[in-house]
């Protein structure tokens, strides 16, 4: 925080402080046109926009963020788009006769030509909240504040006004009204999402009335992976089941679905009347079916309810699809340094047959490059398949992988059952997540590895298999070999070639061309025509940290498609309501010339170059306004001493 004697020397003498680059670059703005003594303000007629809904949600904003705070001297300001004063709330008369004093009521424009820098000036400068507090403003009318403000928008992005809080100095600490201002909007903006959702919810609220009344047809709540949440008895009695032992199952495991279940309900997309295949044990069924997807509060997409409605019991079904690797290299969206490094390093591992381990962040595209690396190796035309080991349940892990012999276990199928590794024999196995495989696993995996055999689950023969390892993990493995929970010589098994994928973070300027493949190939999957991103968006969109990378991205751009109503850019109304919250809310990052990244020398460096103009100055002082003879002092040249001169601002 700047003090006086910061502030006063800037005034003064020009001499910059060690203050944040948007303090600094807002006084460098003021000072050209605006006095720091001055107190001329202007007052406008004002009339809120704010409907008195708005209103309503903003008291109750206001009062719920304040509860157990100790400071009483503060006030809460309303204001207009352009930072005009429409309302303040204040219970302290301390505060209001401060108010008062320095001239801010009703009326009172908190633009930066006329206030010089605060809060509601920068929050509406930077398109985001900001806080300061006492000399960091110009006017020393206003060293006697702390504030902090936000911008509130409405639900399409567009500006509706700011609310800001203000506190007496030194009562106030400008940190913890920096974070009831986040406080406040957060809650207001999750109001606003609310109302959203209720809209967006009404078709899950028919879904779960006709699941629990319709007796008819069958009717079920799956998860986005295929596993069962609810059924109705028609369901249930469908799939020769009991209600209470279906719950949590994978409907894949219960029947042989074309197209697959996972492929029904892996996207969001509402469909009707559309033909599957089943294959139970005792019938063969063509049947239709209509899926409604349904969202978390959060706005992300969790799965859907799925209707059956049989046309014929007794028709033939084609047997289901080996897995296939989908994805080429050329299918790879983007030409940033770091990911075409990435790429050409997997190329040259589809040269061979050695195994690999990707290593990211969640959502880089692992599997991605995963089935690009099998379809550009020799065994392109064998076995592609996908084993997620986080996902498989601890209990059934050894049997899904290994196998079973017959009558291996309770329950277990007589003729018992080739495991997903067995069934890969002459092509790639895709281990992701394996940094979350049990320890009991890893020895037989690393088994594998050694001897290129398996072992069935409660069988002692040794099955032979060729198949090429591609693990993937966003896991720190030498850290979990470290707590024993990985084993190390698995580790050097599988780290024949490691190769690291980017994050979005750093590929950034791919984004543009990323947003537009997933709007394409959404508008195709939901018969739709938008056409692009509003350019607010895509600019809020580069300047995002993304952390849960392309998969996060391609999640909204599903939601905002979806959304949209067909023919129009996305906009702020149509992404989810936590990613519009995080874009629209998010404080703005200093500028500090070195990339955007937080400069950890800031202090130090202004420091020098204080010291450095402090020493020219003596220098003309002692030489008599002499150049050549303080150049001579100095030690530099007329030439260099000009330009530094200039540099600072010296005449």
């Amino acid at each position: 925080m700047a003090t006086y004697t910061d502030w006063a020397n800037y005034m003064q003498n020009g001499i910059v402080p060690p203050l944040r680059g948007r303090i600094l670059e807002s006084w460098e703005r003021c000072i050209k046109n605006l006095s720091p003594e001055s107190n001329n303000f202007n007052y406008q007629d004002t009339k809120s926009s704010f409907s008195d809904e708005l209103m309503k949600g903003i008291r109750f904003c206001k009062d719920t963020v304040l509860k157990g705070t100790t400071c009483t001297r503060i006030a809460w300001m309303l204001c207009g788009p352009d930072g005009e004063v429409l309302e303040i709330f204040c219970d302290s008369p301390h505060m209001n006769e401060l108010l008062e004093r320095v001239g801010i009521r009703n009326g009172f424009q908190f633009d930066e030509k006329i206030a010089g820098t605060n809060a509601v000036g920068m929050a509406k400068y930077y398109k985001g909240p900001f806080f300061l507090s006492g000399c960091e403003h110009f006017l020393r009318a206003f060293h006697q504040l702390a504030a902090a403000a936000a911008p509130i928008y409405e639900i399409d992005g567009s500006l509706r006004g700011f609310i800001a809080i203000f506190g007496s100095l030194p009562e106030s600490d400008p940190w913890l009204l920096r974070g009831i201002i986040l406080a406040f909007i957060h809650l207001l903006d999750l109001g606003i999402r609310l109302e959203r959702s209720s809209n967006l919810h009404n078709s899950l609220r028919r879904q779960l009335s006709a699941q629990f009344n319709d007796d008819l047809t069958p009717r079920l709540m799956l998860t986005r992976n295929g596993y069962i949440r609810q059924l109705n008895p028609a369901a249930a009695k469908f799939f020769e089941l009991e209600e209470k032992m279906s719950k949590e199952k994978n409907l894949d495991k219960l029947a042989v679905f074309s197209p697959t279940v996972k492929e029904i309900v892996n996207n969001a997309i509402p469909v009707s009347g559309k033909p599957v295949k089943i294959r139970l044990t005792s019938k063969k069924i063509e049947a239709e079916y209509d899926k409604e997807p349904f969202f978390s509060d959060r706005d992300e997409f969790q799965g859907c309810f799925i209707a059956f409605h049989v046309k014929n019991r007794h028709s033939q079904v084609t047997e289901t699809k080996k897995s296939e690797a989908r994805f080429r290299f050329d299918d790879i969206i983007g030409n940033s340094p770091p990911l075409r490094k990435s790429i050409a390093l997997a190329r040259k591992a589809a040269d061979t047959s050695v195994n690999v381990l990707i290593h990211s962040p969640s959502g880089t595209g692992k599997e991605v490059f995963a089935h690009s690396i099998h379809n550009a190796s020799e065994r392109k035309d064998q076995p592609f398949v996908a084993i997620n080991c986080a996902a498989i349940p601890r209990e059934i892990a050894e049997s899904e992988l290994f196998g079973y012999a017959p009558g291996a276990f309770t329950g277990a199928r007589r003729s018992g059952q080739v495991g997903k590794l067995e069934a890969a024999d002459g092509g790639t196995v895709f281990l992701d997540e394996i940094g979350d495989m049990p320890m009991e696993l890893q020895a037989k995996l690393l088994r594998l590895l050694e001897d290129h055999t398996i072992t069935r689950v409660g069988d002692r023969e040794e099955i032979p298999v060729d198949i090429r390892i591609i693990a993937a993990t966003n896991k720190n493995i030498p850290e979990l070999i470290e707590k024993d929970l990985f084993r190390e010589d698995l580790f050097y098994r599988l780290n024949v070639t490691t190769i690291t994928l980017p994050t979005l973070q750093e590929d950034k300027d791919d984004i543009p061309e990323l947003v537009s493949s997933f709007i394409e190939m959404f508008n195709e999957r939901m018969g739709k025509k938008v056409k692009g991103v509003i350019p607010e968006v895509m600019s809020a969109f580069k300047n995002y940290s993304w952390p849960g990378n392309v998969r996060e991205l391609k999640n909204a751009i599903e939601f905002a498609v979806m959304l949209n109503a067909g023919e129009d850019d996305i906009a702020w109304k149509d992404l989810p309501g936590h990613l519009r919250a995080t874009l629209l809310y998010r404080e703005p990052q200093e500028n500090t010339g070195n990339g955007g990244g937080a400069d950890p020398f800031r202090s130090e460096r202004q420091m020098l170059e204080n010291s450095e103009r402090a020493l020219y100055i003596k220098a003309i002082k002692m030489s008599g306004g002499n150049m050549s003879h303080a150049a001579g002092i100095l030690g530099v040249g007329r030439s260099t001493l000009y330009r530094k001169l200039k540099k600072f601002g010296l005449k």
